[in-house]
């Protein structure tokens, strides 16, 4: 699968994505009061996240993770297209970033980056 992340002036190929994994929470708040009742507080939706692994070949790999760096540092609101399911495709921030070279082997790095879909895009 090949996902490209867009932001208003860069853009990067993940030309060989792995995984996919998704990372939903909740604010559920309990309060307790001094006449010994409670009440719980459903806040909704607080976290919305997709963890994007795949591997990197080739040379130009310190660009690559430089462009993803910078988005991240701006908090650059990024486009994302090429996911197999529709409903992901759509803006999200870059909340973190790591990669590893792979042992042996000059030139291939693991990444993954963790993407939070923007709040005021939630289809919910």
């Amino acid at each position: 699968m090949v996902v490209i992340l867009t932001s208003s002036t860069d853009s990067v190929v993940l030309d060989v994505v792995k995984n996919i994994s998704f990372n939903t929470s909740r604010v559920v708040n309990t309060y307790v009061f001094t006449d010994d009742t409670a009440a719980i507080l459903d806040e909704g939706k607080n976290i919305d996240q997709i963890v994007v692994s795949g591997v990197f070949h080739g040379s130009s790999f310190s660009s690559y993770a430089n462009t993803i760096n910078t988005m991240m540092d701006r908090q650059d609101e990024i486009t994302v297209t090429g996911f197999d399911d529709n409903n992901l495709n759509t803006d999200y921030i870059i909340n973190d970033f790591n990669f590893d070279a792979t042992g042996g082997r000059p030139e291939v790095y693991d990444f993954n980056i963790t993407l939070e879909r923007l709040r005021d895009r939630l289809p919910y």
